[in-house]
């Protein structure tokens, strides 16, 4: 007799992960999550400028003025390098320390998550479902172990909704609104006014088709709300504003206008489709449940009203000419609500559960076909042949008939936890220089050497030996902030102030890609001897002061960087 998947077996599907065991299913996420923090590269870009960021502030011990490689940064508002800060404090300058609070906030929007499904559906399981979804979205997955703001700045997304849909359609009482409003100032800090876009712009738009949302705050709360932001967002903006000229303007137009109107100054031009593939990509099989529940929306309080929080800040980012991958997670929490209703049946069940096993079998094979995984092979093959023993044991036991959500979710995050294992074994051959800042520091324990860095912009390499490393002919930096005596150690963007700076050194660790060397030696006259090689574009020497040039071939640009 054939198997039928029904509304009990949703019960099971979930029965795992039930009150003390829910926080069981966390702890087990958050340590997944963090696994492989410690050994896997703080990579180039994104993770570099965070983790720089932080370390900086934490060697400063200056929370109020970002700076980054040396130079006042203001990107960004300051939550998460204060808690990239707080990290490296407490675990030291390495990659656990600086995704330690990323996997934490993860943990919390989870857990927020939860309580928001609770409310607008009224159904434990539901709700339990809803962090399934979310947890096992590879999106999530993906940004939990980035350092960047785009995970914070979800956790106060879901927190702040969490407390407006309370108010809408529970209890209407004085702390929703000024929770709503300390999560609003916490996400104002964190990357901005965005926060609104994915909170207040639907909120606002869902008043002139809900009556719910039209009587869910009186004049006192949105006071309330107000007097809660300023207090917590504003007092930092004032601070930087007040010591920096023309920051205000920058705030306003550079990070704000010219982000949405501009993609090209900050290269994240992409076509219309950019963020439907994205979510194609990262919110499957769940972006099925999703769709199918829209005629059929009202297991949630508002009904098809919900999917206006997914709906509005989709289209705007659909109409900003910057467009970056993260920059729609925040929205995912939504999407997991929607998604947890009417699930009774599997999506290919079967087929699903033999489509991890292929994934498995092909993640092993990785090490044939890249030469600079087959010393490792053996870890990688003994990881996949555990995954898939798993997953072959979950079909064997019909999981993924019976307790289908359970097995999909535990399947992906165990997928992408090999992933990025396997990943700490590819060093040498990804955009981080844990290895090479490791180099330096055996072959120079006590610093007693300055380090160049040539052509190439890695701050990365600044984190890892933990102090500011001189770049030159780097990429371009906004240094409107600050005078040029503040800088001109950390940046140089001519061979004049190359050579001025080297002669004060006679001797010093230069690191660059291996391409550059002879224009650099042509250029300096130095005599360097390599000590460290991790591929093309990782490469040190030990350099000792040769002839210097005459002013005339310095003048000459032999090497110019163009990023």
């Amino acid at each position: 007799m054939s198997e039928t998947y029904t509304s009990s077996n949703l019960k099971n599907s979930l029965s795992l992960i039930e009150d003390t065991r829910f926080y069981i299913f966390l702890a087990l996420y958050f340590i997944a999550l963090l696994l492989p923090a410690y050994w896997l590269d703080i990579m180039e870009t994104t993770d570099a400028r965070y983790a720089e960021i932080g370390r900086e502030m934490l060697r400063n011990r200056d929370y109020v003025t970002p700076f980054y490689n040396g130079i006042k940064h203001f990107h960004k508002p300051p939550f998460t390098y204060w808690m990239t800060a707080l990290g490296l404090d407490i675990f030291g300058v390495n990659g656990l320390g600086a995704r330690f609070f990323p996997a934490v906030f993860s943990v919390m929007t989870l857990i927020y998550t939860r309580r928001m499904g609770f409310t607008l559906t009224g159904d434990r399981d539901k709700a339990q479902l809803s962090v399934l979804i979310l947890a096992s979205s590879l999106l999530f997955l993906i940004v939990s172990r980035v350092i960047s703001t785009d995970i914070y700045l979800t956790f106060f997304t879901v927190a702040a909704l969490c407390y407006m849909f309370e108010q809408t359609y529970g209890s209407k009482t004085f702390k929703n609104a000024l929770l709503t409003g300390v999560f609003f100032g916490l996400g104002f800090l964190t990357k901005g006014p965005i926060i609104f876009l994915f909170t207040l712009l639907p909120f606002l738009v869902l008043c002139f088709f809900d009556r719910d949302h039209r009587r869910a705050f009186g004049w006192l709360d949105w006071l309330i709300m107000l007097v809660m932001f300023v207090i917590v967002a504003l007092p930092w903006y004032i601070a930087v504003v007040m010591a920096n000229d023309g920051l205000l303007r920058y705030f306003l137009y550079d990070q704000t206008v010219e982000r949405v109107a501009d993609a090209e100054r900050f290269s994240r031009s992409q076509p219309f489709y950019f963020f439907p593939l994205v979510i194609l990509g990262t919110f499957l099989p769940w972006l099925y449940y999703f769709f199918a529940n829209i005629r059929n929306s009202n297991f949630v309080k508002g009904g098809w009203h919900i999917y206006l929080y997914v709906l509005v800040p989709f289209i705007v980012f659909e109409c900003s000419a910057s467009k970056l991958a993260t920059y729609i997670l925040p929205f995912y929490p939504v999407m997991a609500v929607l998604a947890s209703g009417r699930t009774e049946r599997p999506l290919i069940p079967k087929t699903i559960g033999y489509i991890f096993v292929v994934l498995g079998v092909l993640t092993a094979l990785i090490p044939v076909f890249v030469d600079h995984l087959r010393e490792f092979w053996m870890y990688i093959a003994g990881g996949a042949a555990a995954y898939v023993f798993l997953i072959t044991t979950l079909i064997e036991k019909k999981w993924f008939l019976r307790r289908y959500h359970f097995s999909v979710s535990v399947s992906l995050i165990l997928l992408t936890l090999l992933i990025y294992g396997g990943m700490t074994f590819a060093g040498p051959y990804i955009k981080g220089y844990r290895l090479s800042g490791e180099d330096i520091k055996k072959f120079d324990p006590q610093s007693k050497y300055d380090i160049v860095i040539y052509g190439a912009f890695t701050p990365s390499l600044s984190f890892y030996v933990d102090r500011v490393v001189p770049i030159v002919f780097g990429k371009r930096r906004e240094v409107q902030f600050q005078q040029y005596d503040e800088y001109k150690n950390v940046w140089m963007n001519t061979n004049d102030e190359l050579i001025d700076y080297l002669n004060l050194r006679d001797e010093y660790i230069l690191f660059t890609y291996r391409k550059n060397v002879d224009r650099y030696i042509a250029l300096t006259g130095d005599k360097c001897t390599i000590f460290s090689d991790r591929g093309e574009k990782k490469v040190a020497y030990f350099c000792k002061k040769g002839t210097r040039p005459g002013h005339e071939v310095r003048s000459a640009d032999l090497y110019r960087y163009i990023p």
